[in-house]
């Protein structure tokens, strides 16, 4: 602002005859203040946001610059966040990255960068125990081996682990 003159643009410094744009402190001709992102200029009266930088800014391009992604939806985030896993989540989209039920409490790290719910965490470590389908979070367990062609080991806990002998 030092140096600017009442009554002349803040772009190009010629006095304004006509309507001008009041942003920042100072008046701009209608064309020579613009986004500093799109390039857009604000005559049919769009919104002017001041960047943390000082630029002109549309209300979109400011969102997309200034404010954090969602780690879910990836849309800026204006309001309330959840931050977890290093990134910043809206409230609504900080579910279960495979059954998408939402996260009040406890929450695990997918091994895909999502948060996880209990059972699913512990199924992609492949700890549910093939007798109760609960997790297997501490203790002993007993792995019954997979195959060769892709399926998993499925693991007990030792008390739900029952061994049958059939007679032929």
């Amino acid at each position: 602002m030092e140096g600017y003159v009442e009554g002349t643009c803040g772009t190009c410094g010629e006095q304004i005859q006509d309507a001008y744009i009041n942003a920042f402190g100072m008046q701009w001709h209608l064309d020579h203040l613009q986004c500093n992102v799109c390039g857009k200029d604000f005559s049919d009266g769009t919104q002017v946001c001041e960047g943390h930088d000082g630029f002109a800014y549309c209300p979109d391009d400011w969102k997309k610059t200034f404010l954090p992604p969602c780690g879910g939806c990836q849309k800026p985030i204006n309001g309330p966040t959840i931050n977890a896993l290093n990134k910043t989540w809206h409230p609504d989209c900080f579910v279960c990255g495979t059954c998408k039920a939402k996260l009040t409490g406890q929450f695990f790290p997918g091994s895909k960068g999502l948060p996880l719910c209990e059972k699913h965490y512990y199924d992609e470590q492949n700890l549910i125990c093939g007798g109760c389908n609960m997790p297997i979070v501490a203790g002993k367990c007993i792995t019954m081996k997979g195959d060769d062609k892709g399926q998993r080991d499925i693991k007990f806990h030792v008390e739900h682990f029952k061994l049958s002998l059939i007679h032929i």
